[in-house]
């Protein structure tokens, strides 16, 4: 009874387990960029998640989508918390900061509310006085009332310093310390672990694109997992799982592309309800087959076009960067792929230790494919009633 009762549970499981959102650390961090290279005027550039920190998401969307007149008043209060509680010193005299310009970048505000999409702010201040020539040591200090997206990634650009220095802030370690502005070696170069941050902000934009096409199939994308898990109920075979997840790959890569690029159109009201049709051929076909024949490679391949065009839906709200328009779309596919690839191994994990069993068939995999044949059923007829 327990492993008969172990494919519903896998399936209602992959259905709600996954479901949780993962937080963000490093994708949304906070960049501090203070330069003094310029002796006449000295800036200090935050680049920071205001939906995530300082500001409600709504209110921040309200102000990203507002006039300048409306995007001062409704950031107002989280510029004068910044002004308040980042304090910079210089030889242990404060400086003050007025803001100067911003910019808020927002694409949706699903993408606001989301920790792994960072829609980030940037905040320019300008820094009275002036951080003279005479200046020798500069500390950057974040008090402990302020919360922001952790950890802050300090960077210090000096005219007498030949190199820039970086630090990283924390949550319990707010300070920079004394940073030399006399281009002095041994009190300027970076800590391992602001360098470490530095090579990590070189892969943020795409790791960003990565985590957003993994959350398309976990936990968003619950047609997609489904209709993998149908593949994988087809046979114990590992090849046969190999060949039909291989032709998927391929067509839905395509479809992302061709759709992505603008070279297919096709309305969510007609991809939608086929996705689910997608899911009921396959696990009736389970039911009537053991093994893969060549026409099934084909068809599924032919839905594996379909999915596609569901996932460039997403990546269509979403708006890919112009400036890095293809590898944006490259790491969102391989997010894509390294979801499917963790549905495929928490289905191994639930029953792949039972695929030699004699009853595997009718105790596992049968239930199975009827339960993902009757969820697809169910997305058929909701979604062309919709229609």
């Amino acid at each position: 009874m327990i492993v008969a009762a172990c494919p519903v549970f896998l399936i209602s499981g992959m259905l709600t387990l996954l479901s949780s959102h993962s937080h963000a650390h490093l994708l949304n961090m906070t960049e501090l960029h203070l330069d003094a290279s310029n002796q006449s005027e000295a800036t200090l550039r935050v680049k920071i998640d205001l939906g995530q920190s300082l500001m409600n998401p709504d209110v921040y969307w309200s102000a990203a989508t507002a006039d300048a007149g409306a995007q001062a008043q409704l950031i107002a209060p989280a510029v004068d918390q910044l002004i308040r509680s980042i304090k910079i010193a210089v030889d242990s005299e404060p400086i003050s900061a007025r803001l100067q310009s911003w910019q808020l970048d927002a694409v949706s505000i699903d993408a606001i509310r989301n920790p792994i999409t960072p829609q980030m702010a940037e905040l320019v201040f300008a820094l009275d006085p002036n951080i003279s020539p005479e200046g020798t040591e500069l500390e950057v200090r974040i008090d402990g009332d302020l919360e922001i997206p952790w950890p802050a990634l300090l960077r210090v650009d000096s005219y007498a310093a030949p190199l820039p220095v970086s630090r990283l802030l924390t949550s319990s370690e707010r300070s920079s310390r004394p940073i030399a502005l006399n281009g002095n070696p041994s009190a300027s170069d970076s800590t391992t672990l602001a360098g470490l941050a530095l090579a990590f902000q070189n892969w943020v934009p795409g790791l960003s694109w990565v985590a957003v096409g993994f959350q398309h199939i976990i936990p968003r994308g619950l047609d997609h997992i489904v209709f993998v898990l149908g593949l994988y109920f087809l046979s114990t075979r590992l090849s046969t799982l190999l060949y039909q997840v291989s032709c998927f790959t391929v067509a839905h890569s395509l479809a992302l592309a061709l759709a992505t690029l603008g070279i297919v159109a096709v309305p969510a009201s007609v991809v939608e309800p086929l996705i689910a049709a997608s899911i009921i051929f396959v696990a009736v076909d389970n039911l009537h087959s053991s093994v893969l024949v060549r026409w099934r490679l084909l068809v599924v391949t032919l839905f594996g076009l379909l999915h596609g065009l569901g996932f460039a839906a997403v990546l269509s709200e979403l708006i890919l960067p112009s400036e890095n328009f293809y590898s944006a779309l490259l790491f969102f596919n391989l997010g894509v792929e390294a979801g499917q690839l963790t549905v495929l191994l928490l289905a191994f994990a639930a029953v792949g230790w039972l695929r030699n069993w004699s009853q595997y068939t009718n105790r596992v995999s049968r239930p199975a494919t009827v339960t993902i044949a009757g969820v697809g059923t169910y997305w058929l007829i909701k979604r062309v009633t919709l229609i």
